[in-house]
């Protein structure tokens, strides 16, 4: 990555010796050099780099962010929650973090009934937690610059996308009194070889906030993931999985447009990587379950 300025630990992180030298100060002896990641200019990057026999994570955020995601970790694992240790942080925006234990969730072979069972579980203790500070701002905040940038690249689908942004008006915004994840999806989490969650991942977004942004961005990446693993993969257990959340959450007056809107961002992600097809589908889809659609989705997705 280029140098960055909203990330002054970036390049002593990035190039050279320097981050061995950084892991050393922490007792920490760097194998390898560290492969980038994930990079959003100005927002975070993520290196890797194996250290003392196992894979060590660094993570690279703006300074004013740095000592309140440490908290987070601290406050979600003194709770309980299976969070990756902190090993240390610095005050330039740079945190060195243990690897998640376990299986990512989404490449274990867990029943998507015991999977939602866990899901369920880890959101009762992340209420319960005592998490200062709002979680990311919800998503309905999206809606009107995925609703600009869809209606000029796909025309056709203006209606849509008019009543996916009405209904996202009429929803509201709940108050901010339960702790959340932020960004709950199958990418955050961990299981072990029972299925139970043993490992829970980027939770810079985590604090207080709405419940049903945590249920629809399960949902909406969960669709997402069987739009595309129709093509690859085992599109029944991943369409089962969503189908079982939007059972166990889709009916909830908030649920509903947050997923549309979700569905809607993951167009625009669609449309960038230049499958019209699945971007179209997605967009008539979020009109769909705006509408409050309660059949299967995989058939919901497959004739819109």
């Amino acid at each position: 990555p280029p140098a960055d300025p909203h990330l002054p630990a970036l390049a002593p992180a990035a190039y050279g010796n320097a981050l061995g030298v950084l892991l050393s100060r922490l007792g920490i002896a760097a194998d390898g050099h560290p492969v980038l990641v994930a990079y959003r200019p100005g927002r975070r990057a993520v290196l890797n780099v194996a250290a003392d026999g196992a894979a060590v994570w660094v993570k690279v955020v703006r300074p004013t962010r740095v000592a309140r995601i440490a908290q987070v970790h601290g406050m979600l694992g003194a709770a309980g929650i299976p969070v990756p240790p902190v090993r240390g942080w610095s005050p330039e925006g740079l945190l060195v973090l243990d690897a998640a234990a376990g299986t990512p969730a989404l490449d274990a072979q867990v029943a998507p009934e015991r999977l939602l069972d866990e899901v369920d579980l880890l959101r009762e203790r992340l209420a319960a937690t005592r998490l200062q500070g709002a979680a990311r701002t919800s998503v309905l905040a999206r809606t009107p610059w995925y609703a600009e940038h869809l209606a000029a690249a796909f025309p056709s689908l203006a209606g849509d996308l008019e009543e996916v942004a009405a209904i996202v008006d009429g929803a509201g915004a709940a108050p901010a009194t339960a702790g959340i994840h932020g960004d709950l999806h199958l990418g955050q989490l961990f299981v072990d070889p029972h299925g139970a969650v043993s490992g829970v991942i980027d939770v810079d977004t985590a604090g207080l906030g709405d419940p049903a942004d945590d249920s629809a961005a399960f949902l909406g990446h969960a669709v997402a993931s069987a739009a595309l693993t129709a093509r690859v993969g085992d599109p029944v257990r991943v369409w089962r999985l969503a189908d079982l959340a939007w059972s166990r959450w889709g009916q909830d007056a908030g649920v509903r447009p947050r997923t549309a809107v979700h569905l809607l961002g993951h167009a625009v992600a669609a449309g960038h990587a230049g499958d019209t097809p699945r971007a179209e589908r997605l967009v008539r889809l979020a009109a769909t379950l705006a509408r409050g659609h309660k059949g299967p989705l995989m058939n919901a997705f497959e004739t819109a």
